[in-house]
């Protein structure tokens, strides 16, 4: 019997997948799955801790303490001696004043044709200029650009995508690209989105791992011209490429069945799915989105939450019909009623869901609960839906 083609999906969650991960990826190794692995796919929160394992080739005990390591230091303050203490902050700086500016004339443009198209003045003249003021300058710097150079300078120097460490893996860091409202891959094969065709240039993991992990309430959308080739044509496209979970949080869409590489970037046919999704679960309905940010953060976080649940749904469905051998999914936000079985020690959810999603540094503590569980689940999964693994 030929060995099957395991995928394994980490989520986003900032922080907190990052911890959760760990331990789901402690529970593979200790069990001997985590080298029979043959594609990561990953989501902001999860390609920060996946590229780390993907790009080194260290030892799981080395790996493991590297990653507490960037756990207790986090990587708000890295992101912000890149911001203000760097080189590039002149142009950091320049580029937040521009946009702002230009946003703000925009905003003044389009209100000054709005109440003279009432009055029925101006003509197509004030139009075409808010248009022209709407198409606005790239954002050539921003705090996501100083997040891939924190990344670039303490982990991942100019690693590229193909350079892959581990024996044997593909891998994949997922974003969404909103101009054209798709998904956009990073991949050790590929890269690019089915709109422009894929990238000429094989990109860096730290941009790719910025990029997939750049939340919009908090990083603006990497703003960049990239060079393409789509059916043997090279063009050059403006992208604008933020957070993989705004197209799918749990990073398994590239491993769908069914999925053509002529129609998609990173079509990967894998025969069982592991999807470790650090997702809160249910929520309390304590919260009260009265204002602006939080009503965006909380309709973000339902648009989330829907497709999580789609896509879940959709895993049960592909094993019930046999389009997959099977999946676990070690869930953060797990009902622990629900479980095949709760061992005696088992880390509560009740401990660990509300953990927020930054790159702030989290304490040992946290660290402990958020691994262990993650650990706790996946070898209960494991050992009671795939021991064959």
């Amino acid at each position: 019997m030929s060995k099957p083609k395991i995928g394994l999906a980490l989520s986003g969650g900032g922080s907190r997948a990052i911890a959760f991960h760990l331990g789901c990826l402690r529970a593979l190794h200790d069990r001997g799955v985590l080298e029979k692995i043959n594609l990561l796919s990953s989501v902001s929160g999860g390609s920060v801790i996946g590229a780390l394992y993907a790009y080194s080739d260290e030892p799981f005990a080395e790996f493991e303490r590297r990653i507490e390591l960037v756990l207790r230091r986090g990587m708000v303050w890295g992101i912000a001696r890149e911001m203000f203490l760097s080189r590039e902050t002149p142009l950091i700086l320049a580029a937040i004043f521009t946009s702002g500016l230009v946003a703000a004339l925009g905003t003044l443009v389009r209100l000054i044709v709005a109440v003279l198209g009432i009055l029925k003045i101006g003509g197509s003249v004030l139009p075409t200029l808010a248009n022209a003021v709407s198409a606005r300058l790239p954002r050539f710097a921003s705090r996501t650009t100083a997040f891939e150079n924190h990344l670039r300078r303490r982990y991942f120097a100019n690693r590229r995508m193909d350079e892959v460490k581990r024996p044997g893996l593909n891998v994949v860091i997922n974003a969404a690209e909103l101009r054209t409202e798709t998904a956009f891959r990073f991949g050790s094969r590929e890269s690019g989105c089915w709109r422009y065709g894929k990238l000429v240039e094989m990109p860096e993991v730290a941009m790719a791992v910025a990029a997939s992990a750049a939340f919009p309430a908090a990083l603006p959308a990497l703003d960049q011209v990239m060079g393409f080739m789509r059916d043997g044509t090279e063009t050059r496209h403006r992208v604008l490429i933020t957070d993989g979970g705004v197209y799918d949080n749990l990073g398994v869409s590239c491993m769908l069945p069914g999925r053509a590489a002529e129609f998609s970037t990173n079509a990967y046919a894998v025969d069982f799915i592991i999807a470790c999704d650090a997702g809160q679960g249910t929520p309390t309905g304590s919260s009260k989105s009265y204002f602006w940010g939080s009503r965006m953060l909380a309709t973000i976080n339902t648009i989330h939450r829907r497709t999580q649940t789609l896509t879940q749904n959709q895993l049960h469905r592909m094993a019930a019909n046999g389009e997959i051998t099977g999946f676990l999914l070690p869930y953060l936000g797990q009902i622990d009623a629900r479980l095949p079985y709760r061992p005696a020690d088992l880390v509560a959810r009740e401990d660990t869901f509300s953990y927020p999603t930054n790159f702030s540094p989290m304490s040992v503590a946290n660290i402990e609960l958020l691994s262990r569980r993650g650990e706790q689940l996946t070898k209960l999964l494991l050992d009671a839906h795939a021991p064959h693994l």
